[in-house]
């Protein structure tokens, strides 16, 4: 139990030692404008962190940086990150707020196309514990909840249509307990009102 204790303790510094840097460059804010193009409409402010997102970004390091930050005057905690390589196109969208007294943090992240690849919540100990993740032509794909940084209660699966092929349940420790397949998938309501954009949600970044 000592070694495991140990091994723990390591890999905290360690995971602390890799935040630092990033933390301190979570300071320099550029702004930019988002310029929605039909059929959405409308533009609002980027404030845009010097911290380029790639699939290396963990969800719960961005909550840790947007802790750092400052509040916007008469608005919530937002920032954005652009994608590694191609600042053009918006990698994250990311804030801070209070859900039934406690502090929360939302994560949105964005394909290119400009449709939502994944929705996830982070509690106010840097923990994720709700997600939900999308097809690139806006079909749901999956939802479920973490514990611990495992999956935990129902879990749902979806097609690139929208309709639900498979369904797992894991216990609090992470095991999977149960596995139910569709064939053929079914409807529900998430396929009704998550309607498919398949030529995704064009913008401009200026």
């Amino acid at each position: 139990m000592k070694i495991n204790n140990w091994e723990m303790a390591l890999r905290k510094i360690a995971f602390i030692l890799f935040l630092l840097p990033a933390t301190g460059n979570c300071q320099i804010i550029r702004y930019r404008m988002i310029h929605m193009q039909r059929p959405a409409v409308g533009q609002y402010m980027l404030h845009i962190l010097p911290w380029y997102y790639d699939s290396t970004i963990k969800d719960e390091q961005i909550a840790r940086c947007l802790d750092t930050l400052p509040g916007h005057l008469f608005s919530a905690k937002m920032y954005n990150m652009l994608y590694r390589g191609d600042t053009t196109k918006l990698a994250v969208k990311a804030d801070e707020g209070v859900y039934l007294f406690h502090k929360r943090y939302t994560i949105n992240i964005y394909w290119k196309n400009g449709n939502k690849k994944s929705l996830s919540f982070v509690n106010r100990h840097f923990v994720k514990y709700l997600e939900h993740s999308f097809y690139d032509n806006d079909a749901p794909m999956a939802f479920g909840r973490y514990r611990k940084g495992n999956k935990k209660g129902r879990w749902v699966y979806y097609n690139t249509q929208g309709k639900k092929v498979k369904v797992e349940r894991y216990s609090r420790s992470g095991t999977l307990k149960k596995s139910k397949t569709f064939d053929p998938p079914i409807k529900t309501l998430r396929t009704v009102f998550n309607p498919r954009h398949l030529s995704g949600t064009p913008y401009i970044i200026r």
